[in-house]
């Protein structure tokens, strides 16, 4: 039997290889923001940067190298995708810190207002978890909800493999970056390392440089009318 994968959702790892000295100046510049940082967490869930007042980290002049470095990835990415970034203006739209401490995860959630996001392990302990992508369309689901897990429990499905999970689990390496669709549910695995995990995450917007011709990419900003005061 010949088997065909159809429409398949591709994730990017790479390699970003950053200096011990920067390393070292970047985790305590997340940690100072963390802990100027007064807002109540319930304690199962991670600091995110970006819900904390600090979603604009690559404007920072400390993360520029880094920023540059994950902008040579994400071009790469589109590249892929065999998109042609000559004609696009490519910015990062938000960029946060998150600091995973033991236990902490972060659930399952979309950046639905992007159109790339991405996730990079500045500090990455081992045992400290992965990050989880999520399915929402099973292409091979012949009858709703037959691959959940207590069909497993039942027996009528073997076992979890690629045609039937509607999930995958990556458990990366520090100075990885995973690039994903920003459309894309994703969410943590608890970190069981007793040592914090940190990640550098971003959401990133493509528009067109020139939209003339072209309907449904976004067109450049620079064309667009605000609202007067109101």
């Amino acid at each position: 039997m010949e088997i065909f994968n159809l429409f398949p959702l591709t994730v990017t790892k790479d390699t970003i290889n950053i200096k011990e000295d920067e390393r070292s100046i970047l985790v305590e510049e997340i940690k100072k923001m963390k802990e100027n940082n007064n807002i109540k967490m319930k304690e199962a869930n991670a600091w995110t940067g970006d819900t904390n007042g600090h979603e604009f980290l690559f404007s920072n002049k400390l993360f520029k190298n880094l920023s540059n470095k994950i902008s040579n990835a994400v071009i790469k990415y589109l590249q892929m995708l065999e998109i042609n970034t000559n004609l696009l203006d490519i910015y990062y739209q938000r960029s946060w810190a998150t600091f995973t401490e033991n236990e902490q995860s972060i659930n399952f959630h979309t950046h639905s207002q992007s159109n790339i996001s991405f996730a990079y392990y500045l500090l990455k302990p081992k045992g400290s978890g992965g990050i989880i992508f999520k399915s929402n369309e099973l292409q091979n689901e012949i009858a709703k909800n037959i691959f959940t897990s207590s069909k497993i429990e039942k027996s009528l499905i073997n076992k979890a493999n690629a045609y039937n999970s509607d999930r995958s689990m990556f458990d990366l390496d520090q100075d990885t970056i995973i690039i994903f669709p920003s459309k894309t549910p994703h969410a943590t695995v608890p970190n069981k390392s007793g040592k914090p995990r940190i990640s550098i995450s971003g959401d990133i917007s493509i528009m067109l440089k020139e939209s003339r011709g072209f309907e449904h990419l976004m067109p450049n900003f620079s064309n667009w009318t605000k609202f007067q005061d109101h």
